[in-house]
């Protein structure tokens, strides 16, 4: 009987021990991680067509029997197993719960985009026929580069939207080498949607040989127009029997030959040139300043304007020929020049922010090159663009007197603006590969450091500053033309 007793005890305890371990092994679980590929993921950038499966590890390891959900099957699917399908652009959830513990489960983000490529090229008339066929990467913003030119008072503009390019000149021929490293950097498939040539001074056509170096198409080209002549025919030559639609400005404007006012980059970005009415017409060889080409970029509420080396009598004719809106980026033309930037264009664009395209000022005639002992001319950048008189102007205009969002690249380096089509950007600089120096701390005299092998005191640190919180502003004595407000807020012991 006492045998008896023990057994029964002994099978109880038994019992017991079962029970307490299924128990325990229950409470155990404490989490499960959502898994690809064996890494654990918070959220997900997907592209629709795009086929995988998730799994999930256990805490503490152990063999789970998962349900899946996705809170939006239209985008995205998955399965029973954790297979994936992603179906459409968007935005979705994906969980993960325990069945047989529904209070433990996980969740990922998942974003899903089209995928960007292009199907081919359109006449770029309408929305629904834009120069770039396809997805140009509907959610990228809009970047507008000014390429940093070594020479002096050059200019080359670079846009991007996604997989749409845009280059606006090209600088001196030195300068050609800069604008084609961010090409071959920023342009994947070696196309440009569209090539613009503004007028025919060197510092704006010398580079385009050097800078379009490795680029294989350019689906739109419109430039000063006229017969054409060294760079600029040899671009048009090269690129026509490729497929280049090719127009001139005075074309553009007047709708002749087959050519528009307006060119769809896709069925949001669009590009107007604009009638200053003095375009030059197919007889003539070269177009000076007051024949910029001169146009207007729109993405949703952004607007960039640019009008190459326009003078104040063509922006007046310009200003009668078109109703021009207020824009959110304005390209000061003429490198700041005081014969241009009237206060009428300024106060008519109101822009949000102004860029200057301009070096630290070279003599005439010296080839650039890096620094040399002896070469000391403008090492404080007091001479050159932009002129007094321009920087008046663009302070007056309504809404950088109160934004004071002014840059210049011989201070900010290669400037990029960028908008998600916002009527505003925000704006990031580089290192200056030229710059300037502070001679206040060397008597006004540029002293050579054979140790540097470069001037003493350059001024470094300035490459996302406004114009008006750097050193040059106060060399040149610009803080004169802030609003009263700025001055007292800047400069409190500033004396006329």
């Amino acid at each position: 009987m006492k045998r008896k007793v023990v057994c029964v005890l002994i099978s109880f305890l038994a019992l017991f021990s079962f029970v307490a371990c299924n128990k325990k092994e229950e409470v155990a679980l404490t989490a499960i991680d959502i898994v690809k590929e064996g890494q654990t993921i918070d959220e997900l950038n997907v592209l629709v067509g795009d086929t995988f499966t998730l799994d999930v590890v256990a805490t503490p390891e152990a063999s789970v029997e998962i349900l899946w959900e996705s809170s939006n099957p239209e985008l995205v699917t998955i399965s029973s197993s954790g297979s994936v399908d992603v179906k459409k652009a968007g935005t979705s959830v994906i969980t993960a719960t325990s069945v047989k513990y529904p209070y433990i489960s996980d969740s990922i983000y998942i974003v899903s985009k089209r995928k960007v490529e292009q199907l081919g090229v359109g006449s770029g008339l309408t929305p629904e026929d834009p120069i770039f066929l396809g997805n140009e990467g509907e959610d990228e913003p809009i970047e507008v580069y000014f390429i940093e030119m070594q020479h002096i008072y050059a200019d080359s503009i670079f846009i991007k939207k996604g997989n749409v390019e845009i280059l606006i000149d090209a600088g001196y021929e030195y300068d050609g080498t800069f604008v084609n490293q961010l090409l071959m950097e920023k342009v994947a498939d070696r196309r440009l949607d569209a090539f613009m040539v503004s007028h025919s001074d060197g510092d704006h056509i010398d580079g385009i040989a050097k800078a379009l170096t490795g680029i294989d198409n350019i689906s739109l080209m419109v430039d000063y127009g006229g017969a054409g002549g060294g760079n600029v025919l040899a671009t048009r030559k090269k690129y026509i029997p490729l497929g280049t639609q090719y127009h001139s400005a005075y074309d553009c404007a007047n709708h002749l030959n087959g050519a528009s006012n307006r060119y769809y980059l896709t069925n949001e970005f669009y590009v107007d040139i604009l009638n200053t009415g003095n375009y030059i017409t197919p007889d003539k060889t070269s177009a000076s300043n007051p024949s910029s080409l001169t146009v207007l970029f729109t993405y949703k509420d952004f607007k960039f304007f640019s009008g190459g080396d326009l003078t104040s009598e063509s922006e007046k004719s310009l200003m009668r020929n078109e109703n021009l809106p207020e824009v959110t980026l304005y390209k000061a033309s003429h490198h700041g020049s005081h014969g241009s930037n009237s206060q009428e264009l300024l106060n008519t664009l109101n822009p949000k922010a102004v860029a200057i395209s301009a070096a630290r000022a070279d003599r005439y005639g010296v080839p650039p090159s890096g620094p040399q002992k002896g070469k000391d001319y403008n090492l404080n950048a007091a001479s050159g663009h932009p002129a007094a008189a321009a920087i008046e102007r663009i302070y007056k205009a309504p809404n950088i007197s109160s934004s004071l969002n002014v840059y210049w690249n011989a201070v900010n380096g290669t400037m990029k603006f960028t908008s998600y089509g916002e009527d505003s950007v925000t704006f990031s600089g580089s290192p200056t590969m030229k710059g300037y120096y502070d001679l206040t701390l060397t008597n006004n005299v540029g002293v050579w450091s054979d140790t540097l092998n470069d001037y003493e005191n350059k001024v470094l640190g300035e490459e996302n500053k406004k114009l008006h919180e750097t050193k040059v502003f106060e060399f040149r004595n610009y803080i004169q033309y802030l609003p009263t407000w700025a001055k007292e807020e800047y400069f409190p012991n500033y004396t006329a």
